[in-house]
């Protein structure tokens, strides 16, 4: 079934206010702010072991990392299956989920590692990585897509050669 405009619409927003609100609790004291040890942005600071930033870090993880990859898992074990009837395989279904899985798994790590140890002895530079790493996913993603998806390939293709990608048709009527 294609996707409505209001679904689309209400999706979007739930995910701008989602983001709003994970990005601005820090900001009313569940969690904290600091720089970046190369003091190029602002990252959760993870010197601070009190109950409140405990739970931040964890709800944290569970609602951005765990939920969402155990929906993506879901969704694309079914897109995996629909592919799997059809014998048309478009898209890599396995890809993105270990895209978050690589960009987003050692930045939960180290917040799961903070919330229950001290992570002040591992060098800021080294505490800096998952959070750079994490910053990527939207690059990382945009290529998944583009180069996972078959229509969008063949137009990379034809963009970057302009040669057209020819598609083997098959057909029905001789089987």
């Amino acid at each position: 079934s294609k996707l409505q405009w209001s679904t689309a619409i209400s999706m979007m927003v739930f995910a701008w206010l989602f983001a709003a609100f994970w990005s601005v609790m820090p900001l009313l004291g569940w969690g904290e702010y600091d720089y970046e040890p190369l003091r190029t942005c602002c990252t959760l600071d993870y010197s601070k072991g009190d109950r409140n930033y405990i739970t931040f870090l964890f709800a944290l993880s569970i609602f951005n990392f765990m939920i969402p990859g155990f929906i993506m898992l879901t969704a694309y074990q079914s897109i995996h299956q629909k592919f799997k009837k059809s014998g048309h395989h478009k898209f890599n279904t396995g890809l993105p989920l270990k895209t978050l899985v690589i960009c987003w798994g050692p930045y939960c790590l180290l917040c799961f590692y903070a919330a229950v140890e001290n992570v002040m002895f591992i060098s800021p530079k080294y505490r800096m990585i998952p959070a750079v790493i994490a910053k990527t996913v939207p690059t990382v993603d945009a290529f998944v897509y583009a180069l996972g998806n078959e229509n969008y390939r063949g137009g990379i293709w034809q963009f970057l050669t302009g040669q057209k990608i020819e598609k083997a048709e098959v057909d029905n009527k001789t089987k």
